[in-house]
């Protein structure tokens, strides 16, 4: 009982870590009744627990991603599509 297995410490650190913030739900539903009363901005511009979740969707996002080199493989591979571009818009080839 005095005593916390170092594999239950990991989890419980894992659990902590992607715990969404406490009220989002109520936050969003907020935001919600919000917009249908012609709120013009962006839920993460009202509430901070939503600008978290936002945060860490864009930090998982960029994770996840190829970068460097091997996205310039995958880019210029043989009979490849190389009018696409990653992160950039196609028409004007500007982010």
């Amino acid at each position: 009982m005095n005593e916390m297995p170092y594999d239950e410490l990991l989890r419980w650190i894992d659990f902590f870590k992607n715990k969404k913030p406490i009220g989002w739900r109520e936050d969003q539903r907020t935001y919600m009744i919000m917009a249908a009363f012609g709120a013009k901005g962006k839920p993460e511009t009202y509430f901070p627990s939503i600008r978290e979740m936002q945060r860490r969707a864009d930090e998982e996002t960029k994770q996840k991603l190829p970068t460097g080199e091997w996205l310039n493989k995958m880019v210029h591979s043989k009979d490849g599509d190389h009018k696409w571009k990653p992160f950039w818009d196609n028409k004007n080839g500007k982010t």
